[in-house]
């Protein structure tokens, strides 16, 4: 596949006939296959990177901030976060890279650039206000959203976001080269800007990060300028691209007009995932002091593979699919589809049995690098964590649904589902709460409304039966065998008398016990014939030995 997207349109052509290129159809298709699966890996390394330094910035604020001065650093980012869902989000991926994928497959680039670019235009104009709007009413939302918890953590937060609004800016530009790039294919190009920017924000957390107000708000300014490097490192990568962006605000353009109808509901769709998160930390503020922070800690962590895997699959399938679907190739549509919720769940479901049976010695072996990170702060987020992991599996598949929606053009449903889910996610949370339930029952509420989302999804998408997913109910059979057959040998090893006492030892064992759970789990797959398992070997593992038995034959001629 060509760096621009571009497929050739071969399915009209006489079966006897050869594509332009030379290659049958059924060559493009597995050119296709083979350029989707490198992209996949491209994307998955560099969502790892960009997670495993999010992780060094949660155990720099550990190490850095008290228990008082984390929760502030944590509830800081929560209303510029969610400001950036609300008018951001989710638009630009998930509107903007379908709508340009369909544009380069159907030779409309010039017509559509000129509705994006008048999209992004306002855009910008509300995004700004909005800003301003933060930076004035700052301390009076965040006494809305923290109305029971400690009001030093209140006024420090409020004082930090003022510093944090203005990197929203940056940061929905930084997404706009990214959302173009995506469309292109040139996945990576974006790969790796999240890790710049959480380098950034190490930087500014290692070098002015105390526990005094004026290092706090010194570190937001400088996670402002990791923002701003971000955004100006994407748009180098994006220059070629991106320089068809005209700015203009003419609302009559028909193209803005129909993307906008588009983007409305994935943006208050994005949001919602944000008013989740104030909803859970609104109830978080009700438990011990330092509950904030544990959240973040179980929510980091939970959202590890999920960001990974689910995530790093979807982005790459949201543009094939989309050119797939304005060409009506339903067919392949499915079987995409169905690869790509199988290739996710296949890599998310061993990690949720292993963060629930090693949920306590996975908070300490990322987390506990001082005595700064108790014993205390690890248990709470480890209870956090038991109701997140069935979260790793849904959310991987809700995250996918919601971009084969994306890609057909339906984005109000997903908007639908998004609600109800919300509303179910606070009624269970204030129940549980009232019921005395304990800092676990908020996590497992979000786990419930995630599941109630995930079958009104797969409800009515399956409804058409050209674009349905196809197999997944063996699949899920299998995957439950292979779970069941890991946690039950991790719960074993759980009966081994051995608790190093050095840091260390302390890794290595962890790292021991999780890859025995994935040696069973893959094993049993193999056992079971799972045909994921022989996918991944074939397209990764297979094709590396057979390249490196090459380079030896040649150096060896």
């Amino acid at each position: 596949m060509s760096d621009n997207g571009s497929e050739r349109k071969i399915e009209n052509r006489p079966a006897s006939k050869p594509a332009p290129s030379g290659r049958t159809p059924q060559a493009n298709g597995n050119t296709r296959t083979r350029s989707i699966a490198f992209s996949t890996v491209i994307m998955i390394i560099g969502l790892f990177f960009s997670k495993g330094s999010s992780f060094l910035r949660n155990i720099l604020v550990a190490h850095v901030f008290d228990n008082t001065y984390r929760d502030a650093f944590i509830a800081a980012f929560l209303i510029p976060d969610f400001f950036f869902a609300l008018l951001v989000g989710g638009s630009i991926q998930s509107a903007i890279t379908p709508t340009l994928s369909r544009a380069i497959e159907q030779k409309t680039l010039k017509k559509t650039w000129k509705g994006v670019s008048v999209f992004v235009t306002l855009m910008s104009i509300v995004l700004l206000v909005a800003i301003l709007f933060g930076e004035i009413f700052s301390g009076g939302l965040y006494k809305i959203f923290y109305q029971g918890k400690n009001p030093d953590v209140v006024r420090l937060a409020g004082n930090m976001a003022r510093t944090l609004y203005p990197q929203i800016f940056f940061m929905m530009l930084a997404a706009l080269c990214i959302g173009v790039l995506n469309a292109y294919k040139k996945f990576g190009s974006t790969a790796f800007g999240p890790t710049i920017y959480n380098i950034g924000v190490l930087i500014a957390i290692f070098f002015l990060g105390a526990s005094y107000p004026s290092h706090l708000y010194m570190t937001g300014v400088g996670i402002m300028a990791a923002a701003m490097v971000f955004f100006i490192f994407q748009l180098y990568m994006g220059r070629r691209e991106v320089i068809h962006y005209k700015p203009s605000v003419d609302t009559h353009d028909p193209e803005f007009r129909r993307l906008f109808k588009l983007a409305v509901p994935i943006l208050i769709s994005a949001s919602i995932v944000q008013i989740n998160m104030l909803l859970l930390n609104s109830f978080a503020s009700r438990f011990d002091e330092g509950s904030i922070y544990a959240l973040n800690n179980a929510s980091t962590l939970w959202q590890l593979p999920y960001g990974i895997f689910a995530v790093g699959i979807g982005n790459v399938m949201l543009p094939s699919l989309a050119a797939l679907y304005s060409t009506k190739k339903y067919k392949d549509a499915g079987d995409l589809l169905s690869r790509s919720i199988k290739n996710a769940l296949f890599l998310a479901v061993p990690c949720a049995g292993i963060f629930l049976i090693l949920r306590l010695d996975l908070v300490k072996a990322v987390y506990q690098w001082s005595s700064s990170y108790t014993d205390e702060n690890a248990q709470m987020a480890a209870l956090f964590l038991i109701g997140y992991c069935a979260s790793i599996v849904l959310q991987s598949v809700i995250f996918i649904l919601n971009q084969a929606y994306y890609a057909i053009e339906n984005t109000r449903f997903p908007l639908f589902a998004g609600i109800v889910s919300m509303v179910v996610n606070f009624g269970l949370c204030f129940l549980f709460v009232e019921m005395g339930m304990g800092p676990m029952s908020i996590t497992i509420a979000y786990s419930i409304s995630c599941a109630v989302r995930l079958l009104l999804l797969a409800l009515v998408y399956n409804r058409n039966k050209r674009l349905a997913p196809k197999n997944i109910r063996v699949f899920l059979i299998k995957s439950a065998i292979c779970l069941i057959v890991m946690m039950g040998g991790l719960y074993l090893i759980g009966f081994v008398s051995f608790a190093p006492s050095r840091k260390l030892f302390h890794l290595i064992w962890f790292c021991a016990k999780a890859l025995a759970g994935f040696v069973l789990y893959f094993a049993t797959a193999f056992l079971l014939h799972m045909e994921e398992l022989q996918t991944a070997y074939n397209k990764y593992v297979a094709r590396f030995i057979r390249r490196k038995k090459t380079a030896v034959s040649s150096d060896q001629a």
